[in-house]
């Protein structure tokens, strides 16, 4: 491999095992906010311990995030320098908003969470819970601002080359922007919830039947299944957005090669970039016209329009297809799950089997969906202003392919001790607890 294709592989792996825990850190601070609520209006201690519990999870899960972001950011130097050359004046200002309005906020506030339980009034806690999870959010506003930007960029000009900001409210909105951050965010909470939902009802099997496993087990189940339709709709939205933006993307997941009205719906097929034609094809006559258009017998523009300027097909028609897959399963199962939890109904086992084996079915729905959406963008690193080859360094493909080997080492060795710990505390609720209130303390007004 040449050293662009090592540059490559080499940032997908570290943004790959990078937004695995913002994709979980992002809704579960808002879902311990939830927590905290539930305990001030009922009393009930399950929920507090339901908060001590799953606190921890996201301090380990933060953490893993701060480092891998870190780490990946290097790259841009590293890896890219011609990326902050040609957009930096775009990019810098984005990153940094980040770090001075979110990454602050998350930092200043999570000790407070973490161990101000019994040290400071419940509602100082409360504030600490609120703001943290307002950090998370305004991180991925941001970040998706920044990298919606790059796949539909509007409010800059050029000047010799370079670009300039031009109108920040068009570059913050543009075209892409809102469903991308719509997308991600309901995302977060579905991979929450399956989380939630998944180590509940790995405690349920345990013996757990009483305590505040039963009230999360529930509780997950039903945010699935509140937020699993919400997402296809949010889906089907960006997916008309990205047709009219980005129809190469839309043409590869889709495996059009040609231009044609009444285009099929093609659900499995192995795409043959040689022959430009799908061998195995299994589809429904009008289905992509239908589903694109709203009108079976519309037009869709094929990859023929887009010769040497469009996506590799293989990558998003496979990832995309598993991400709906994913997404329909989570559909199946939620539902199942909340009509056989209604009121105080005990969990059938082959459910618990079910939502064990969910448990990180949001990682694997996140992967492939963000695969698609970066691949897609190929040859650009940002659409139109500057192809990806053009932005990479001059570091020799040895150097790369030794960093990038280490890299995945350690990228799999983190991930098998993250999942281990999720489980060990699962079987081990006890290591979780933060230290009791005080009595002199009371629940609300100064400790």
């Amino acid at each position: 491999m040449d050293a662009l294709i090592l540059a490559r592989i080499q940032f997908a792996a570290n943004i790959s095992f990078h937004i695995l825990f913002p994709t979980i850190s992002i809704a579960l601070t808002w879902v311990l906010l939830y927590f905290k609520w539930r305990h001030s209006r009922s009393a009930d201690p399950r929920w507090m311990a339901a908060y001590r519990f799953w606190v921890k999870i996201f301090a380990l899960t933060f953490a893993l995030g701060v480092v891998s972001g870190i780490t990946m950011s290097f790259q841009f130097g590293t890896n890219w320098p011609g990326y902050m050359e040609k957009v930096g004046n775009v990019a810098g200002p984005l990153l940094a908003y980040e770090v001075l309005t979110a990454f602050f906020l998350e930092a200043t506030f999570l000790g407070i969470m973490l161990f101000g339980t019994g040290r400071v009034s419940d509602r100082v806690h409360t504030l600490a819970t609120l703001l943290v999870a307002v950090g998370t959010t305004l991180s991925a506003f941001w970040i998706l601002a920044l990298n919606s930007w790059m796949h539909t960029p509007a409010g800059h000009e050029m000047i010799d080359g370079v670009a300039h900001a031009r109108d920040w409210g068009q570059i913050l909105f543009n075209p892409s922007f809102p469903y991308r951050l719509s997308h991600t965010l309901v995302a977060s909470g579905l991979t929450v919830a399956f989380l939630v939902a998944g180590l509940s009802a790995y405690r349920w099997r345990r013996g757990e039947t009483a305590g505040d496993a039963a009230l999360t087990l529930r509780m997950g189940v039903r945010l699935a299944a509140v937020l699993i339709p919400l997402q296809i709709l949010l889906g089907d939205l960006h997916g008309l957005n990205t047709l009219e933006h980005q129809p190469a993307k839309i043409a590869a997941m889709e495996a059009v090669w040609q231009t044609e009205r009444g285009a099929p719906l093609v659900l499995f097929a192995v795409p043959d970039p040689d022959t430009r034609s799908n061998r195995f094809e299994i589809s429904i006559p009008k289905g992509a016209s239908l589903v694109l258009r709203h009108d079976a017998d519309a037009e869709i523009a094929g990859l023929d329009q887009f010769e040497g300027r469009h996506p590799p097909v293989a990558p998003l028609f496979f990832g995309f297809r598993l991400m709906v897959g994913v997404g329909l399963l989570m559909l199946l199962v939620s539902w199942l799950g909340a009509w056989k939890l209604r009121g105080d109904r005990e969990p059938p086992r082959w459910l618990l089997q079910a939502l064990v084996a969910m448990t990180l079915s949001g990682w694997i729905a996140t992967l492939a969906g963000w695969y698609v959406t970066e691949i897609g963008r190929q040859p650009w690193l940002v659409t139109g202003i500057l192809a990806t080859a053009d932005a990479a360094s001059t570091v020799p493909a040895a150097s790369i392919g030794l960093s990038l080997a280490l890299y995945l080492i350690l990228y799999l060795a983190l991930i098998a001790a993250y999942v281990s710990v999720l489980f060990y505390l699962a079987r081990h609720p006890g290591a979780a607890k933060s230290p009791p209130v005080p009595t002199s303390a009371p629940l609300t007004g100064a400790a």
